[in-house]
């Protein structure tokens, strides 16, 4: 299957509204049973989605493929140091020897800690991976109003521009790699392609009430 041209985080958008329209998903996060919060549920339908996506682009995916560091790396609350990681999707070449995607998608019930975790892995894979063309990081970082469980974070849009600022700065030291920073909240899904440090475009569409 030859790849496409079509912007990547266009394609995500539609197969997104897709599901929408299918009743699979909701603003209320997730499925039509509304049990978004259950982490593992909301992390396996939207990665669905992801793979989906990425496969209509003529692209081939693998599932926690391992992603070799360029030298060892000792997160702050590991014993060892690690070699590498295994991002949620990987995205790999025609003779599946070379990775040309990282993506990772994190859910409701993501800390910030994570999420900078997640930032320092692609710093770490970017110089040990000459292939790779692209990475795509996908919080969700809704506003509830209300929250049954006292351990999900009402207010999680103020991860959004430190998140922009990291992704630029890593963007900067790597500037042949194109950075897509997707959003999934209660007003849709919001795009960044960053590249060379500078955000290249930017968007916010409204999946929750697909075109027509």
């Amino acid at each position: 299957m030859e790849k496409t041209d079509n912007r990547i985080d266009d394609v995500i958008r539609v197969c997104l509204e897709r599901h929408v329209i299918d009743g699979l998903f909701n603003d209320k996060f997730i499925g039509p049973d509304l049990e978004y919060y259950s982490g593992g549920r909301c992390h396996s339908r939207v990665l669905g989605m992801l793979v989906q996506s990425i496969q209509n682009m003529g692209y081939i995916t693998d599932i926690e493929r391992r992603v070799k560091f360029a030298k060892p790396y000792r997160p702050s609350e590991k014993k060892r140091n690690q070699e590498g990681f295994r991002p949620d999707i990987t995205v790999v070449d025609k003779h599946d020897d070379s990775i040309v995607g990282i993506i990772e998608y994190e859910t409701i019930d993501a800390t910030e800690a994570l999420f900078d975790k997640k930032i320092e892995y692609f710093e770490h894979a970017i110089p040990a991976n000459s292939t790779l063309q692209f990475i795509i990081f996908f919080p969700t970082l809704t506003t509830l109003q209300s929250s049954p469980e006292a351990w999900i974070e009402k207010n999680r849009q103020k991860y959004a521009k430190p998140l922009a600022e990291k992704l630029q700065e890593l963007s900067k030291k790597y500037p042949k790699i194109e950075i897509y920073f997707l959003i999934l909240d209660e007003k849709g899904l919001s795009s960044k392609m960053i590249k060379g440090g500078d955000i290249k475009y930017e968007n916010t569409e409204n999946i929750w009430k697909p075109r027509t």
